[in-house]
């Protein structure tokens, strides 16, 4: 951890709001707080504010959550996680493109503190600001980058006073971004890929977001760039046509089956080589949906695909993610399932 974002988590956990903190600290900040935070040596009700801090708060703090932004895990993940989780109520989105969550609920659920992650720019922020201000509730941004996801783990988990659990996980995914940079390091022909969304394929992460990053990390190029934009975007197939990528990544059944099997999509050299690789995962997306700190899952699982150093151990690294992050551990059955629906 560098020197700026030392100092912010002692503003932070010294009870520190958002304007007492020197903006030399906020510049590299990964946590940025809207409010008087509480002290990490209690005891916690935390509200997820979407889907990527869902998943960091599976982690670090499951037994503080007040429940699920973004999922049902009684429908979702009944097979995969502890009666524990499943048992979490889905409560509503408070960021994101649309929220489901009002401030009148908000302040019926009485939280401690408001946890988001994800992007921490200027829309997420005001939002931070605004909800901590109308409702009296720290509100914490953690920057969602994946290859920060060690720092957000032991940031987050120091804050809610979880640190030894949360530093079996950083080290845990400190090792598999470790392996994914001696891999792109390596590589001296990395592979131009599409990330195919939607039922169609033609949404897709741009080049820099956090859709991509779990490939970019590896060093694959992803084909869809556009100049200071880094979100989801629409192209044309004439487009994806012009681009002719190595592979293309899907991580929803029917977006496969769609690619695979319609004509126009033969078009492609990757394609017809059978370059399209599905990586779906339960009971939440490997490689995305969401952005959170399961693409370690997509990234090591795309690592070995291409990394015959790797490919033994892919099935412990299975098991041993799922005791860690999502405290379960995975029956013979439900790693069949996992790896069958790759």
């Amino acid at each position: 951890m560098n020197l700026t974002r030392r100092k912010l988590i002692g503003f932070l956990l010294s009870g520190a709001t958002l304007s007492s903190i020197p903006l030399s600290a906020l510049a590299d900040a990964l946590l940025v707080p809207f409010g008087n935070l509480p002290n990490p040596l209690q005891p916690h009700r935390v509200l997820s504010a979407g889907a990527p801090a869902d998943l960091l708060l599976v982690a670090l703090a499951p037994e503080m959550l007040l429940g699920l932004s973004s999922f049902d895990l009684a429908v979702t993940g009944a097979d995969y996680l502890s009666p524990t989780l499943t048992k979490l109520p889905r409560l509503g989105r408070l960021s994101g493109r649309a929220s489901t969550l009002s401030l009148e609920k908000i302040l019926a659920l009485n939280p401690d503190i408001i946890i988001d992650c994800g992007s921490a720019d200027e829309t997420f922020s005001s939002l931070a600001q605004r909800t901590a201000a109308q409702t009296g509730i720290p509100y914490v941004l953690v920057d969602g980058n994946l290859q920060d996801s060690p720092k957000q783990l032991r940031e987050v988990g120091k804050l809610l006073g979880v640190s030894p659990r949360a530093e079996k996980q950083a080290q845990f995914a400190e090792s598999w971004l470790q392996d994914a940079k001696r891999f792109s390091q390596q590589n001296q022909q990395p592979p131009r890929f599409y990330s195919a969304r939607g039922i169609t394929g033609l949404e897709t992460g741009l080049q820099g977001s956090l859709h991509t990053e779990a490939a970019e990390l590896l060093g694959l190029v992803n084909v869809a760039s556009q100049e200071e934009r880094h979100g989801l975007a629409q192209v044309s197939f004439e487009q994806i046509l012009l681009w002719q990528p190595d592979i293309i990544l899907t991580q929803d059944l029917n977006t496969y089956r769609h690619i695979t099997q319609d004509p126009l999509w033969n078009s492609l050299n990757a394609v017809r080589e059978g370059q399209v690789l599905l990586f779906s995962g339960q009971p939440f997306g490997w490689l995305d949906s969401p952005p959170g700190i399961n693409r370690l899952l997509g990234m090591r699982r795309l690592q070995g695909h291409f990394d015959l150093a790797i490919q033994p151990q892919w099935v412990n690294d299975l098991r041993t993610f799922y005791q860690l992050f999502y405290h379960t551990a995975l029956t013979e059955v439900r790693l069949q399932r996992l790896l069958g629906a790759e």
